[in-house]
């Protein structure tokens, strides 16, 4: 049967297709809200970005100290307590120029040439800074001025030539 198909009659195959193409349409405005969540969505990574900035730039120094255990952070910031249990007990106690207190950390040796101590300085009774001190354990003979490695003798001082005219 062949007719013709009257121009009341709707094709929803036609409708749908129809709807598709609406923002090609002239005279057409978009609404508002598509508006305002576009600016939302555009702003969000924005606003993410600053705010993980501005936490980072705020964050206080972070201080490495190697220990026997490992390695051991502690932030600017902390007090005498939280660092002494990162670690352990001082062994001493200082004041630097400032007038600032600092704790010496760290385990001395005469086994190892060198051996690394820890000044941890406070100042109203925040961590302040930390200074990395590096000293040697060699043997010094105070009377001849020679050294040796841990574990041996200072080797003698050659006697030194007199110098008459």
């Amino acid at each position: 049967m062949s007719g013709d198909v009257s121009a009341t009659e709707t094709n929803p195959q036609a409708d749908a297709a129809s709807g598709l193409f609406t923002a090609f349409q002239k005279d057409q405005k978009v609404p508002r809200g598509r508006w305002a969540g576009a600016v939302v969505a555009a702003l969000v990574p924005v606003a993410l970005g600053v705010g993980l900035w501005v936490i980072a730039k705020g964050e206080e120094r972070t201080f490495r100290i190697v220990t026997p255990n490992g390695f051991k952070s502690m932030r600017g910031g902390m007090t005498t307590e939280q660092v002494s249990a990162l670690l352990g007990r001082p062994i001493t106690l200082e004041r630097d120029a400032t007038g600032a207190e600092c704790y010496r950390y760290g385990t001395p040796n005469l086994v190892n040439p060198q051996f690394l101590i820890y000044s941890v300085c406070y100042e109203d009774g925040k961590l302040r800074d930390v200074k990395t001190l590096k000293y040697s354990a060699w043997n010094v003979d105070p009377a001849t001025g020679t050294y040796a490695a841990p574990g041996e003798a200072p080797a003698a001082a050659a006697p030194v030539p007199s110098q008459e005219g």
